[in-house]
């Protein structure tokens, strides 16, 4: 109904009581220069473009949008109600009385190695570096290997985990379950067993949660055992890879060397010889006395010249024993070489001294380099064990797994009250959306 219908009809019923009552004139004079005014006012808020209506509507709420905004604000108080206060309250309740007790144990220990440290690598662990580069990574291997699936493989037959973690079946929210995936065997293994690494002490630390304080302490124990065993594998394998290399190199030098000893071998069997530079050294010997000889030959024979004649028998005999020495020394000679005439046949090399020498030589030459190598191999070789002798890693236990006497777990207090703000801040997510879908249309 617009304003001008309703001045209309304020108009009718003034006249009709004006008819019935008759109000005095001044009233209804003033009545009337008011209904005018107002009738002025609407046709020029026509004329402006404005609705008087609307204006009103805003101006006097309607019953109709105060009823439509309380029962919008009764429906968002009771989703509060309904999806945040009453489970929350129904969690708490779960939490404060019915979830189990949980029993803790704490174990601590360290990754060392009884190689020594120098004095650089001291100055590094005071200005924070926490020990050698070798202890930090097999440390951040042993915590990698608490949390993965190979310890649920490796534990002792006797530890039950579904038996251990379902003690308090009725604890439905944090007992394990039966039957599970080794995925999920492993993903609650890493929410009851928690492991962290100080880097800068080295220390790992591993906290046991089950429903017994005995449980908790014989998980702990085995998972310091099978980090142990770990520990001296990694060592063991950090002593063969070192040494291995060494032993690769005594074992080609060995090789080598009874190669170069079996070449020898054939060497002397062929030339029926052991030596023959000392056979070449008596050989020299025989041609520089049988030389001295003929000159001792020529030198009387010089000297009887002088009084006898060269067909005289002392001087034809000095000639043939001068020709025979000079033969034998001539043959000899031979012996030690082929005078300039270069030969490669086997019987040549075989009867000739000076080539059997340079064979021996590159054969003897060769034998030593072996031995020296293989001395020098076999020395790298022991040095190597010493050096992994001294680099072997054990694993150092600070405290030893504790005996919990009251339980530290669950915090109920604050599972309730992340229970409570999770649900309270979805529920003003939901509210929030709502207002803004219901601005924008």
């Amino acid at each position: 109904m617009s304003s001008a219908n309703k001045l209309s009809e304020a108009e009718t019923r003034s006249e009709g009581k004006g008819a019935v009552l008759s109000l005095p004139s001044k009233k209804g004079a003033s009545a009337a220069k008011t209904i005018q005014r107002e009738g002025k006012l609407v046709a020029r808020l026509k004329k402006s473009g404005l609705d008087p209506q609307k204006l009103l509507d805003l101006a006097l709420p309607s019953t109709t949008a105060r009823s439509v905004a309380k029962t919008r604000h009764r429906l968002i108080l009771l989703g509060f109600l309904l999806t945040v206060l009453l489970p929350s309250t129904v969690f708490s309740g779960y939490m404060f009385f019915w979830a189990s007790d949980q029993y803790h144990s704490t174990t601590a220990f360290a990754v060392r190695s009884s190689q020594p440290v120098a004095a650089t690598e001291i100055l590094g662990m005071v200005m924070g570096g926490g020990g050698s580069e070798s202890t930090t990574s097999n440390s951040y291997i042993v915590t990698d290997y608490i949390q993965s699936q190979a310890i649920l493989k490796d534990l002792p037959v006797d530890i039950d985990l579904e038996a251990i973690f379902n003690r308090e079946s009725s604890d439905f929210l944090f007992s394990m379950g039966s039957e599970l995936p080794i995925e999920d065997r492993l993903n609650y293994w890493n929410d009851m067993v928690d492991v962290s690494f100080d880097a800068t002490s080295s220390v790992i630390y591993v906290e046991v949660r089950s429903f017994r304080p005995e449980d908790s302490v014989t998980i702990a124990e085995a998972v310091l055992e099978r980090s142990e065993i770990l520990v001296n594998k990694l060592s063991e394998a950090n002593r063969r890879q070192t040494v291995r290399y060494a032993e690769e190199a005594v074992a080609r030098a060995e090789a080598r060397l009874k190669a170069i000893r079996k070449q020898m071998l054939a060497y002397r069997q062929e030339t029926q010889e052991v030596d023959p530079e000392a056979n070449a050294e008596i050989t020299a010997e025989m041609i520089a006395r049988l030389d001295q000889e003929r000159a001792s030959r020529e030198a009387e024979k010089a000297t009887l010249m002088g009084y006898l004649d060269e067909d005289s028998p002392r001087i034809r005999m000095l000639d043939q024993q001068i020709a025979s020495l000079q033969g034998e020394i001539t043959s000899v000679r031979k012996r030690l070489g082929t005078g300039g005439s270069a030969t490669g046949e086997a019987g040549d090399r075989r009867n000739n001294l000076s080539l059997r020498l340079a064979d021996y030589s590159e054969l003897a030459v060769e034998e030593e380099f072996a031995q020296q190598l293989y001395v020098t191999s076999l020395a790298s070789l022991e040095t190597a064990r010493r050096e992994a002798d001294n680099k072997s890693l054990y694993l150092a236990t600070f405290i030893h797994p504790t005996l919990s006497e009251d339980a530290q777990y669950p915090s109920r207090f604050l599972y309730s009250l992340g229970a409570f703000l999770l649900l309270a801040g979805l529920w003003s997510v939901v509210v929030l959306l709502y207002y803004n879908v219901r601005d924008r249309t």
